[in-house]
């Protein structure tokens, strides 16, 4: 069916529709199909009727935080670009899709692409750059073939390109295609891969709005980020502003999977309880033991924090983090110890190698984990996931680096009594796992060989 969506993508009708509101009903390969829904008003109101600055004070006042996993204001890198005062600036759409378990971006860019450009194009005219990159990885084959359509269709337009809607505003808009490795979520080893280095990160300051692709001051933003300024301008800041938390506004694309009946996408406000995502994607199919949030480098929380909101700063307080917007629901029969190790091992097998910390750290972590579940610890192995773990966290390089310790420090924190069962008598808690450890160790997020213990 022509739109259709990848068939691991599942919007769930539970939530606050906004973002996804139109996938289904709009034909992501027509413009006229975009506009007859709205499209494109909220460029033209900008373009034609606001100047760059009140376009950023409509952003500030709608609290709009990054979505990419930091909560960064938007309405700040863009001023701070645009306050740069240099000839050349650029706007980098970031779709490369670090977690490949969360599927906002994606969906969004299969079903609804012009949303995406269309938000990329308002942060360029705000921001005064004259270049929209919209960055995806490479395996997302169909969201690429039809952002590329709604970038050509949107410049045959005037709408991008040159003297878009008939004013002397231009911005050239382009798509980039990229190897999604995990690495390549973060912003500045975006940048150094969009620039023809390898992908890794750089130290920062400064920053990318000071010094991005090609040392230019650039605006990186993640796909829904952007898609929601489009929402903004078309809609008002008080109506993104209506849902949400105190300090942070509006919804969010959430990927509920695990143990619940009906794992998928859902978009919710800001600060919506955990408990009620859970119930939102069908409610769990056994008893909730906890929920991983957050995605490689998130935490996890037990059964008796369900109530904590989904919001940057009580999760975060939580040891979990939005990130990259994936919650996995855990049941009963699930191994915490085999968990913790099946994350950090991603993050092990995923580090870009530049900083020693995480190219050796993260490596040295999984094989403690493994000599645990193998009932074969060393005597100071709880103390080398507790230190090591902080160490790594300490001198990290990159946000990804710092946070790859969080799911085994969180399961350490709360299920300890499954890690010693383990260690010290060769015993799952939860009847998971065979003892000695016999069976394969799992891979890594997204492979195909062996099944995931959360699926």
């Amino acid at each position: 069916m022509a739109g259709a969506l990848s068939p691991q993508i599942r919007i769930l009708s539970a939530g606050e529709h906004r973002l996804v509101t139109d996938i289904g009903r709009v034909d992501p390969g027509s413009l006229d199909s975009y506009r007859t829904h709205g499209g494109y008003a909220g460029l033209e109101r900008a373009v034609t009727r606001l100047s760059p600055e009140e376009v950023i004070a409509e952003i500030e006042a709608a609290g709009l935080r990054g979505r990419g996993g930091s909560g960064y204001p938007a309405a700040e890198k863009w001023r701070a670009v645009r306050a740069s005062g240099a000839d050349r600036r650029i706007v980098i759409a970031n779709l490369m899709g670090a977690d490949p378990s969360a599927l906002g971006d994606r969906a969004l860019a299969e079903g609804n692409p012009h949303l995406i450009v269309e938000g990329a194009l308002i942060a360029a005219y705000a921001s005064g750059a004259g270049e929209a990159i919209v960055a995806v990885r490479r395996e997302w084959t169909e969201a690429i073939q039809r952002l590329r359509v709604a970038a050509a269709e949107a410049t045959d337009a005037h709408l991008a390109g040159y003297l878009m809607f008939g004013t002397d505003t231009s911005v050239q808009l382009s798509i980039w295609e990229g190897s999604g490795a995990y690495v390549a979520g973060e912003e500045t080893a975006l940048i150094a891969a969009l620039s023809g280095d390898r992908g890794m990160p750089l130290i920062r300051p400064p920053y990318p709005t000071e010094r991005g692709l090609w040392t230019v001051p650039s605006v990186v933003q993640n796909a829904e980020t952007l898609a929601h300024a489009a929402w903004i301008l078309s809609h008002s800041a008080d109506a993104f502003a209506s849902v949400g938390a105190d300090t942070s506004r509006g919804t969010k694309l959430v990927t509920v999977m695990g143990r619940v009946a009906e794992p998928g996408l859902l978009e919710v406000p800001l600060g919506t309880p955990l408990r009620e995502l859970v119930a939102m994607a069908g409610g769990p199919t056994g008893t909730t033991k906890a929920l991983f949030v957050g995605g490689p480098g998130g935490g996890a929380l037990d059964a008796g924090e369900l109530g904590t909101p989904y919001d940057y700063e009580p999760l975060e307080a939580a040891g979990a983090i939005i990130g990259s917007g994936a919650v996995l629901v855990a049941d009963t029969s699930t191994c915490m110890v085999d968990s913790a190790r099946f994350f950090a091992d991603f993050s092990a097998r995923e580090a870009c190698g530049k900083a020693v910390p995480c190219r050796i750290g993260t490596r040295r972590l999984v094989e403690a984990l493994d000599r645990i579940l193998a009932a074969t610890p060393r005597p100071n192995d709880f103390t080398l996931l507790r230190e090591l773990s902080k160490k790594v966290s300490d001198t990290a390089l990159c946000k990804l680096e710092r946070l790859a310790p969080a799911p085994i420090l969180t399961t350490l924190a709360r299920f300890e009594d499954e890690f010693r069962a383990h260690a010290e008598r060769g015993e799952c808690l939860a009847g998971a796992c065979q003892t000695p450890r016999l069976r394969p160790l799992l891979q890594p997020l997204g492979g195909t060989d062996a099944a995931a213990p959360l699926e």
